[in-house]
């Protein structure tokens, strides 16, 4: 088959275009299931890996985290799936050759493979799982996010933030978010099920954001439930201040960055802190197709591009100022 192997860790240019083995030679295992990838998102942490080799991602490797395709094989035990299902999932990095979703097949268990909505095409498709996933694993199962509640998502504009900002909008959640001045105009457009854009946006680069943002929800009696932190550095300790502190609920503070300073300011506010990253869940899929049959979600594509273009994506993704996702058609 082919696939965009790494040669190396270092810059977009180790990503070359081979001819490679199918995984397992193309014979899925118990609960597992052949997949003909058709599109494949890139994400962020495609080129991190690319850069680090990271989480042994090194020469020989397939990167690709999103993937959307058809059911070629279908292993002994599963019973969700048929051969020509139309499917998307995430893939996990203890797949052989893996993730792998760079490449024509793709071996994944069926525990994690979901179908796709009836509507989608394999490109909006692939740019859902990744994005989707860390998000509702972040708002509704850690966050607990419920009606009525004021979040702000710190890099609303991103891929995840973008997809959280959806996601709250239809939990009926009060939404604040911040970005970057030239990417403002993209937030205001995304769509929700209450028009387009969060309720309230902010340039993060302005020095008093934070107080802005005070003045804006009036005060601690207007404050914050939730801060979901997509950006790092020091969005945490910035916005500790604007968590509601009450006897009876605490303030929530989710984050899938490494965020900077002295945790143990949360401990004093008795504020509960959740580090996440992606899990690989089907029944966190389920809600999900949900809101994409709904249409309460919608996928966010940016451009499209050809397989053998990966390394020319990830120089477009590295260089900022992302207003959808990239995804590769296979």
């Amino acid at each position: 088959m082919k696939a965009i192997v790494l040669t190396a860790n270092g810059g977009p240019e180790v990503l070359q275009l081979r001819d490679v083995p199918l995984p397992r030679n193309g014979q899925p295992g118990p609960g597992e299931v052949l997949v003909r990838v058709k599109a494949a998102g890139v994400n962020p942490i495609d080129y991190k890996l690319r850069q680090t080799g990271a989480a042994g991602m090194g020469p020989g490797r397939i990167l690709g985290v999103d993937v959307a395709g058809v059911v070629e094989k279908v292993g002994l035990g599963v019973t969700h799936l048929v051969e020509g299902d139309r499917v998307f999932y995430a893939p996990e990095f203890t797949q052989e050759g893996g993730p792998g979703g760079y490449a024509e097949f793709n071996l994944p268990r069926a525990a994690i493979v979901s179908k796709i909505p009836e509507h989608l095409d394999f490109v909006h498709a692939a740019a859902m799982p990744l994005v989707a996933l860390t998000a509702w694993e972040s708002l509704m199962t850690r966050g607990r996010l419920r009606p009525g509640e004021t979040l702000l998502i710190a890099a609303i504009n991103g891929g995840v933030g973008s997809v959280a900002l959806q996601i709250a909008k239809a939990a009926g959640a009060f939404v604040v978010g911040t970005c970057s001045a030239r990417s403002m105009g993209f937030v205001q457009s995304i769509p929700t099920v209450a028009g387009t854009g969060p309720d309230l946006a902010f340039d993060y680069a302005t020095p008093d954001w934070p107080a802005a943002i005070r003045a804006a929800l009036d005060g601690g009696a207007g404050g914050l439930d939730i801060v979901f932190d997509a950006a790092g550095k020091d969005v945490l300790l910035k916005t500790l201040p604007l968590l509601k502190n009450r006897p009876d609920d605490v303030g929530r503070i989710v984050t899938i960055v490494n965020p900077e300073g002295k945790l143990a300011e949360l401990y004093r506010t008795n504020t509960e802190l959740h580090y996440v990253s992606l899990m690989h869940k089907r029944p966190s899929m389920e809600p999900l197709r949900v809101l994409l049959e709904r249409k309460q979600i919608v996928p966010l594509v940016e451009r499209v591009m050809k397989l053998e273009a990966a390394g020319e994506a990830h120089r477009k993704l590295e260089a900022g100022g992302a207003k959808g996702k990239t995804v590769l058609e296979v």
